[in-house]
């Protein structure tokens, strides 16, 4: 290269073919291998240019051919006008570069330039991009200028995590050597197009600015601001090196919860079959990272409104500061809410955090006439697993607003409940005692209940329930099935039931043991009679029948046994004195009267069916 630059010096020589060839150009910002030059006239004239293997910012072009219609080559630089650049198998790309040879400055712009042809390296080509670039580099040994602008850009990975469409955006970047390292600052800005990566989807509208410093193996980002129209802006800072994060610092200002809900949570909900989401009001995130473990976080919540599983609040307030190292108290209120269609009233619940330990004493929450009590919560996470207890209770609720609240039909008495307590572990919820219900003068009893995976889509549920002393005036009524008085009995041993789907049980009713009044109208009888279809019927005395409109009776009981091939093992009081039939009612007093089931083996499905076509009385039985 000097004896060449001396030759030019000496004055212009005749056109004549030159090939110079270049072991190797190191530069700060890039590095050349193998390159051959040949030109014809090296004052403008028309060259060709091989570069086999080009490294810039830490990635690798290989085999690389530049032709330029004039280059000129003198003792201050070389230039390049109207170049192309070309990889094997890629569109060429317009390129125009100079290079200062005393300064050792390096001028690069790519305009207009085929997103395609750019897909040199392996890692881009994969993404099949599409669309047009212009970018301007200016490099020289203490100092970088870069700029970047993309136009109706496209790409796509192979698995289709990683997606873009007509996307503008650009790139501006500046560094300066400072030692052995690079003071940056820079700006990104993606105002139109569509992107996806998985599993978050984000239609343009953002922009990030950034500054910090860059050396060999650490990368630190002092100051940082990012905003997403419709959402709101995030500020922060971190370290990077040894290919860990060593600390961050991410702080927001005022989000709009229903945007930020929709746009960064509920995507990843949805990987987990999760909840549906819903939000609005404001809030705010803050969060601190050390050693790549999270140390603080400041979660505040501002006249906020959340929906999910049919729970929704309104009027939601709270201030979190949670700290892995030290204990602190968050307070959570809300002016009111509903669950499914019970209008929840206002309450609040302070938490005492300690660590990924949490704890509620007492929390009350108003529920039509009565409240939902929670006593003794208790929640940790061990070994990246979350376990939960608590108490809970229902104190009395008026049984006519419930269900008109609830659009059921009307129902007598009050309601009530107790769960001694309830734990959650290994994706289980299971019942530590009975649960309790008091509904229709009796109760219900619920022992060994345990809920598997009860945010799945399929949750598991297993149980064995007692019914003691149901009012069956209440019941019936209740049910349009007819009218009946006296008390019931009942069981559910071996309850299993994956979603809404019953695997197994054991079930029976039968009349509770005392001395009360016992009458059944000829509706229940009818209906008692459907339920056994076609081979059921009820054996009244016929002389007697258009008398009465109800009969004593002195026993009544009815069991399913659930087989897994969803067939019910059908049976009664006792089997039926004559025939291969079962007893369900053993009439009592004048006129006599008895109900007999001839059917031992119903299909689930069809009892159920039986049972819906009896309480909407469409039920044809056929009464003997």
């Amino acid at each position: 290269m000097v004896l060449l630059a001396l030759g030019l010096a000496a004055g212009p020589a005749p056109a004549q073919d030159l090939t110079l060839t270049l072991a190797a150009v190191d530069h700060p910002a890039f590095s050349l291998r193998r390159v051959s030059i040949h030109s014809a006239d090296l004052a403008g004239g028309p060259a060709d240019i091989d570069i086999g293997r080009l490294v810039v910012g830490g990635r690798k072009f290989r085999d690389l051919k530049l032709h330029c219609r004039r280059f000129d080559w003198s003792r201050e630089r070389l230039a390049c006008r109207d170049g192309t650049l070309k990889s094997e198998g890629r569109s060429a790309m317009p390129l125009a570069f100079s290079y200062s040879l005393k300064r050792r400055v390096l001028d690069l712009r790519f305009t207009g330039a085929d997103l395609a042809g750019a897909a040199a390296l392996p890692q881009l080509a994969a993404y099949k991009p599409a669309g047009r670039f212009d970018a301007h580099l200016l490099a020289a040994p203490a100092k970088i200028e870069m700029s970047v602008k993309l136009a109706d850009a496209s790409f796509s990975s192979a698995d289709g995590a990683l997606a873009a469409d007509h996307v503008g955006a650009s790139l501006d970047l500046e560094a300066e050597r400072r030692g052995s390292g690079w003071d940056w600052r820079g700006t990104v800005a993606w105002p139109r197009g569509e992107a996806y990566w998985a599993p978050l989807y984000r239609a343009g509208g953002a922009r990030l600015t950034a500054a910090g410093r860059y050396a060999p193996g650490s990368l630190s980002v002092d100051r940082a601001a990012l905003s997403l129209d419709g959402i709101g802006s995030a500020s922060g800072e971190l370290q990077w090196g040894g290919g860990r994060l060593i600390e961050a610092r991410v702080a927001t200002g005022p989000l709009d919860l229903s945007a930020a809900a929709a746009q960064l949570l509920q995507p990843f909900l949805d990987l987990r079959a999760g909840p549906k989401l819903a939000a609005g009001g404001t809030g705010s995130i803050a969060v601190e990272w050390r050693q790549g473990v999270l140390e603080r976080l400041d979660l505040g919540l501002d006249d906020a409104s959340i929906s999910a599983n049919g729970l929704a609040l309104s009027g939601v307030s709270a201030s979190i500061p949670w700290r892995r190292d030290e204990a602190s108290l968050a307070e959570f209120s809300a002016a009111g809410g509903r669950f499914g269609r019970l209008p929840l009233g206002a309450f609040t619940l302070p938490l005492t955090m300690r660590g990924f330990e949490f704890d509620a004493a007492h929390v009350g929450i108003p529920l039509l006439d009565g409240e939902l009590l929670f006593d003794g919560f208790h929640a940790a996470r061990d070994n990246g697993q979350w376990r939960w207890r608590l108490g809970a209770a229902l104190t009395p609720v008026s049984m006519p607003l419930l269900t008109a609240t609830l659009g059921l039909p009307r129902m007598q008495g009050r309601l009530s409940a107790t769960i001694p307590a309830i734990g959650y572990a290994d994706s289980t919820l299971a019942l530590d005692g009975a649960l309790v219900v008091s509904v229709f003068d009796g109760y219900l009893a619920a022992t060994g209940l345990k809920l598997i995976d009860p945010l799945g889509p399929l949750p598991h549920l297993t149980a064995d329930v007692e019914l003691r002393h149901l009012d069956l005036g209440m019941l019936t009524e209740t049910f349009s099935f007819g009218d009946i008085t006296g008390y019931i009995d009942g069981e559910i041993r071996g309850l299993d039931l994956l979603g809404s789907k019953p695997l197994g049980f054991a079930a029976s009713i039968r009349s509770s043991p005392g001395d009360y009044r016992k009458r059944i109208s000829q509706r229940a009888v009818q209906n008692i009679s459907a339920l056994g279809g076609a081979g059921a019927g009820a054996a009244i005395e016929r002389s007697f029948l258009g008398f009465f409109k109800t009969f004593g009776y002195r026993r009544l009981g009815l069991s399913c046994r659930l087989l897994e091939s969803g067939v019910c093992v059908m049976g009664g009081i006792e089997n039926a004195p004559r025939g291969s039939g079962y007893l369900i009612v053993e009439g009592g007093g004048i006129p006599a009267l008895s109900v007999i089931g001839y059917n031992r083996r119903v299909h689930w499905d069809a009892l159920v069916s039986r049972l819906q076509a009896v309480i909407a009385g469409n039920s044809k039985p056929v009464i003997q």
